[in-house]
């Protein structure tokens, strides 16, 4: 772990550019759901964000209780034990502070594209920030090809998912970038939720989204990287190859079902420039789910044609 700290303080700051798959991609289409149900958005949406949808529906699939956090793994699927949480700590800070380094963006489009699996599958979504302007998602398909499918009714007031909860890109950009004011606005985001939600796993989740597909601006993506840092339950595993081969760090929040299954939500982090790589779940030191970010951006331009993505 000396080593892993070494490079963690050696690392210089850089940009950022870069459950089971929906059997229909048409189902993008069925968004939002109406507000008095009060239900998190199922994985079927495409959409910045859902990746934690989908995790925390694995989550319930283990019967998670929430006022029993599990123990992560000594060793899991060959992977480091924990560390110490001064390594935890200084993981999460380090990466907070690769994004004080970053300049504060925005545009007309957040560009994001994942590969999500398994089975494994790729989108890119351009999803509206500006009142008016539609948003799309990009699927690719077996032949390498891509379809583009309209997101009929998303918005540029609910495009964006924080642990479920839609929210345009303004309020993105508002949020607080000290941790512990940051953390009181999405407390008060998980009250409106009004779910039996556990408030750490709610937090866990909301923090992910915010580092890894989320447009907010670099101040509060070091906010939601130092708010994790703080939060109950974070583990740290040492090095980890994500599922699409990257090499990386994981920060772990596991929680132990009734069956006595152990779920776990990776928070795969690249200590060489502060960028989160991917959202995996894992039941049991397995892989069950995954969604890795390929690439995020802004951009002033119009929407492509299916046929000019690469």
């Amino acid at each position: 772990m000396s080593k892993i700290m070494r490079s963690l303080a050696e690392a210089r700051p850089s940009r950022l550019t870069a459950g089971p798959t929906p059997d229909d991609v048409s189902a993008i289409m069925s968004y939002p759901r109406p507000p008095a149900r009060r239900r998190t958005p199922s994985r079927r949406l495409v959409l910045a964000g859902a990746g934690l949808a989908a995790v925390a529906a694995v989550t319930a699939a283990v019967a998670l209780r929430p006022d029993a956090p599990a123990p992560v793994p000594d060793t899991v699927a060959g992977q480091s034990a924990p560390s110490s949480a001064q390594a935890e700590t200084n993981l999460l800070l380090v990466a907070a502070q690769h994004n004080d380094a970053k300049p504060v963006e925005s545009g007309r489009y957040w560009v994001v594209r994942t590969e999500h699996g398994m089975p494994r599958t790729t989108d890119e979504q351009w999803l509206a920030t500006r009142a008016g302007d539609p948003s799309v998602a990009y699927i690719r398909g077996p032949s390498g090809g891509w379809a583009a499918r309209p997101m009929q009714g998303h918005t540029a007031d609910n495009n964006f998912l924080v642990a479920g909860l839609p929210r345009s890109a303004a309020a993105l950009a508002a949020l607080p970038t000290e941790p512990g004011a940051l953390k009181a606005r999405l407390l008060d985001w998980y009250a409106e939720k009004g779910s039996g939600e556990n408030r750490d796993e709610f937090l866990f989740y909301a923090g992910a989204g915010l580092v890894l597909d989320l447009p907010v601006p670099a101040p509060v993506r070091a906010a939601a990287y130092r708010m994790l840092a703080q939060l109950p339950g974070i583990a740290t595993l040492g090095p980890v190859t994500d599922a699409l081969g990257r090499n990386g760090v994981a920060v772990a929040y596991s929680r132990r079902g009734d069956s006595g299954a152990v779920g776990q939500q990776r928070l795969v982090i690249d200590p060489a420039t502060g960028a989160a790589l991917a959202l995996e779940s894992w039941t049991n030191g397995v892989r069950q789910s995954y969604g890795a970010v390929l690439a995020a951006r802004w951009s002033d331009g119009a929407l492509p044609d299916a046929a000019d993505l690469d």
